[in-house]
């Protein structure tokens, strides 16, 4: 099986302007404008990590907007969870082929799913090309999907380069919840064993993010996981 890399990770939070600015306090971390999406009434800022990762800080802008039931019920459903405290909502991976992303749609018996992106402020915007494409499958299971960018250079991580005030050196660690050999069965030995990850014990989901800095300090970013409530959202 292919190897696939870290692409990134998101973050609910309340308020997304405060949050990444408490972000950038707390952990020398800087974020710059990610834009919104047109389908759900949520917006976020993005924290470049290396090897092309990053931290998604995301939260709900909208709250008014008439929605159809199903995104009107995740709406409701991030904005009491985030009212809780910021929480890990998802995990993913990169595949670094398109074919490589074919194969994981096959593996999962889903899709390939291609669907606009963010909208952003300097008026361009972004497509996301993801598999296995069923929410259900992954992100309530604490589980990532798989994305692929076709031009790195217009990746999130890369269109706004920026120095932290703590210059990074690595992604030193994933933190997670859950059976090792679920996610083992679920990323392919392979991934499994090129991924930093550590394993806390309880409920499934991504619960710590640790980056190494260049003077050779450490950042741990903790936060609950939303993964048992996006289970409870996918069982309704």
């Amino acid at each position: 099986m292919p190897v696939y890399d870290l692409d990134h990770v998101t973050l609910g939070v309340r308020h997304l302007y405060e949050s990444a600015e408490r972000l950038r306090r707390e952990t020398g971390l800087r974020s710059h404008e990610g834009g919104w999406l047109a389908v759900m009434p949520t917006a976020h800022r993005v924290i470049p990590l290396p090897g092309d990762a990053f931290i998604n800080v995301e939260s709900v802008i909208d709250h008014h907007a008439e929605l159809p039931p199903e995104i009107g019920a995740f709406r409701t459903w991030f904005e009491e969870t985030t009212r809780r405290g910021d929480h890990w909502m998802t995990w993913n991976l990169r595949a670094r082929s398109y074919a490589d992303l074919e194969d994981v749609a096959r593996r999962f018996g889903g899709e390939v799913v291609t669907a606009p992106g963010a909208l952003r402020p300097d008026g361009t915007s972004s497509t996301t090309v993801m598999a296995p494409g069923n929410a259900a499958l992954t992100w309530a299971r604490g589980l990532p999907n798989w994305y692929y960018h076709e031009d790195l250079d217009q990746h999130p991580a890369r269109r706004a380069p920026m120095t932290h005030e703590r210059p990074l050196l690595a992604v030193a660690w994933l933190e997670l919840g859950g059976d090792p050999a679920e996610v083992e069965d679920h990323l392919g030995p392979e991934t499994f064993r090129a991924l930093p990850l550590r394993f806390v014990g309880g409920t499934p989901g991504l619960r710590g993010l640790g980056l190494t800095t260049e003077d050779g300090a450490e950042i741990a970013i903790r936060a609950a996981s939303g993964a048992a409530g996006l289970a409870e959202l996918a069982a309704r």
